[in-house]
């Protein structure tokens, strides 16, 4: 039986030092369906709108932290149905909420989009728009007119409120780049073919969601993320906000007409909601259901996910959260093309241009050629400027509680997507795009594949400014969540290599004071050198016993597959047989504390840490204290052991262990000092 009275598990905590404050929430809701006809984008062919299939709209959302009685930390989280988010609206935006909201930080207002394909045009050199039309100028305007009102209005609403979150699941995206034999990818080439060698990367299919509540637990808003384009009602001259807008209507019907819903597009640049396979079944169960269109099926799939979620966690509100907001515009490295590129890229626009002058009848289907050409030469200057070659790219990252949210500014493909979820500290992640110009950032494999999307003039970076992405991104999450605790005690810390207080001895002093094998350990005057290939256990250890103690431990230990162990507590049977406890050393156990002939693992410490505090195959420093049956541990000043082993041994030997098995470990000792505690 494990003898445990309390123990501090670091590999289930996510433990932080952040201060919970009184969460504010406003909410608001702006239409922002022109009232006249735009063009539509996400088609290289100008399209102009006929009517309305679903309103698009714009939610607003403001959360902040801190003191009723003082300035509190706000972010204005917005969404909205449109393609993309130009730089020109962002700053718009930001310039007309400072002048009606004064104090307010602009830089943290951003503005994601779900990339319906048929929303207002909001980029002005994409099209030659006939007259008679909102222009796109306009259409921005009033966008910005409509959203700050919602701004304006949320920030008036704000009032202390309540958070849960939760993730659900749901079939909505599948990966739409198929390969093929011959080494390429194309997006919705088709899966019927011989050559189909499936698709070329992954999908994600969860659902996080966030909720947020007033005081008495009335549902305000709701943050969804689902990692799928609204791109299920493509074609034809409607406005549309896709299946975003049966999710809305579902939701509101469940938590009140009022409820906001900002709707969070996730790393999908390679993944949409067309089917991929089994299209018959899937048509086929979809009626069977009674639902009339896929746009429906979406909706349905999204919200029953998201209420399934909302019934299970709503009753875990809490008022006060850690709150952060960080923001950062990256310096991406961008994808400089060769000349012979440049080369074709130009060829292209001036045959498209001469096309173009030769008859202006096909402006509608030509201008979109140009002008996309074009932005991407403006680019290769942009790099061609720059001593860096960079692609300024604006990022922010939320701690929302429990929850980070990260957004970037590009239609990211999933992997990259997957690597941040993978890699994060948060217990939910929600990885949202489009939040600025949208270009595609694909893989080094879509990269090699080409096609649409993994071409030049698709993306502003390559896979490297996706690694950096991915990198910062991480490493700003990990820095709000940091789980690891720094809280070395004063006698704990080296000065110089030496400790800090009197009474300290060297136990590497005198070599005679040791017994162990002659054919692993080397023992001498200030160092202690242990040496195996694996095979059985080998101790040594002092011929003194030791009660209640601290000690500094300065180390190395390299080798395949090394394993290693500092042991307190010792009682030798045989140099292979050693009960006692181990502060271990080795990959999967390093910052562990293990009972050899006892209860095993008493405390683990996540491995997934580990990195970021060892120096591999370097000199390292454990701090360890016991006092009765507590025992606590510092690796490099972090605490990784902290337990109360009720019954555990309470006196014996000091030495190491190499580790039994089929490991080449090889370990220095430079330093090893003790302090008898009375």
């Amino acid at each position: 039986m494990i003898r445990l009275l309390s123990v501090l598990f670091l590999w289930f905590g996510s433990l932080s030092h952040g201060v919970e404050r009184q969460l504010y929430v406003g909410r608001a809701e702006a239409n922002i369906t022109p009232n006249e006809p735009v063009a539509l984008e996400g088609s290289f062919t100008l399209r102009i709108s006929d009517g309305v299939h679903s309103p698009v709209r714009a939610s607003v959302l403001i959360i902040g932290a801190g003191d009723p009685d003082k300035d509190k930390e706000l972010s204005v989280i917005v969404s909205a149905d449109l393609v993309h988010i130009p730089k020109v609206i962002t700053d718009r935006l930001r310039d007309r909420v400072a002048e009606r909201i004064p104090g307010i930080n602009p830089s943290r207002i951003f503005i994601s989009a779900t990339h319906t394909h048929q929303a207002p045009v909001v980029m002005s050199d994409n099209f030659i728009l006939p007259k008679g039309i909102m222009t796109v100028d306009e259409y921005i305007d009033f966008f910005v007119g409509k959203v700050s009102d919602a701004v304006v209005k949320a920030h008036n609403d704000l009032s202390p409120g309540t958070f849960a979150w939760g993730l659900g699941h749901a079939q909505v995206a599948y990966n739409r780049r198929d390969t093929y034999s011959d080494g390429s990818a194309q997006v919705y080439g088709g899966v019927n073919g011989k050559n189909y060698l499936g698709p070329e990367g992954g999908e994600y299919q969860g659902i996080p969601a966030l909720f947020f509540f007033d005081e008495e637990g009335v549902p305000l808003a709701t943050a969804v993320n689902v990692w799928s384009p609204s791109q299920e009602y493509f074609g034809g001259n409607k406005i549309s906000a896709d299946f975003w807008d049966p999710v809305r209507k579902r939701l509101k019907s469940a938590l009140g007409e009022d409820h906001v819903v900002v709707s969070w597009c996730g790393a999908a640049g390679d993944q949409g909601p067309w089917r991929r396979v089994h299209n018959e079944a899937e048509d086929r169960m979809m009626k069977l259901r009674g639902v009339k269109s896929w746009l429906d099926e979406f909706g349905r799939r999204i919200a029953e996910s998201v209420l399934d979620t909302y019934s299970l966690v709503k009753d875990e509100r809490k008022s006060k959260i850690n709150f952060s907001h960080y923001t950062e515009t990256v310096p991406l490295p961008g994808w400089k093309l060769s000349e012979s590129q440049i080369k074709e890229i130009k060829g292209w626009k001036e045959a498209y241009e001469k096309e173009l002058k030769k008859d202006q009848s096909k402006a509608h289907r030509l201008a979109r050629q140009i002008s996309w050409r074009e932005q991407t030469l403006q680019r290769q200057e942009l790099f061609k400027n720059d001593p860096r070659g960079a692609y300024p790219s604006e990022i922010h990252v939320l701690r929302i509680g429990d929850v980070a949210v990260c957004t970037n500014q590009f239609e990211l493909y999933t992997e990259y997507g997957l690597r941040i979820l993978g890699r994060s500290d948060a217990k939910m992640t929600c990885v949202v795009q489009l939040v600025g110009p949208a270009h595609y950032l694909s893989t080094a494999r879509g990269i090699k594949s080409g096609g649409y999307g993994s071409r030049p003039e698709s993306c502003a970076v390559g896979s490297e400014g996706g690694d950096m992405l991915v990198e910062v991104t991480v490493e700003k999450i990990n820095e709000l969540f940091d789980p690891l605790i720094r809280n070395l005690p004063q006698e704990g810390i080296l000065d110089n290599g030496n400790p800090v207080g009197e009474g300290w001895v060297d136990l590497l002093e005198e070599p005679s004071n040791w017994e162990h094998e002659k054919d692993h350990w080397a023992i001498k005057k200030g160092s202690i050198i242990g040496e195996s290939d694996g095979g059985l256990h080998h101790f040594c250890w002092t011929k003194d016993s030791y009660r209640d103690f601290a000690a500094h431990v300065t180390f190395k230990m390299t080798g395949s597959g090394a394993n290693s162990g500092f042991g307190i507590r010792l009682e030798p049977v045989s140099f292979n047989d050693v009960p006692g406890y181990q502060v271990d050393m080795g990959k999967s156990y390093w910052g562990c504390l293990w009972e050899q002939g006892g209860d095993g693992m008493v405390q683990q410490f996540n491995p997934k840490y580990v990195s970021r505090f060892l120096k591999e195959g370097q000199w390292n420093h454990y701090y360890v204290e016991a006092r009765g049956n507590h025992i606590r541990a510092w690796l490099n000043g972090v605490s990784t052991i902290d337990v109360v082993h009720e019954g555990g041994r309470l006196n014996g030997k000091i030495g190491f262990e190499l580790c039994n098995g089929p490991k080449q470990t090889r370990i220095e000792v430079r330093q090893l000092l003790v302090k008898i505690y009375e």
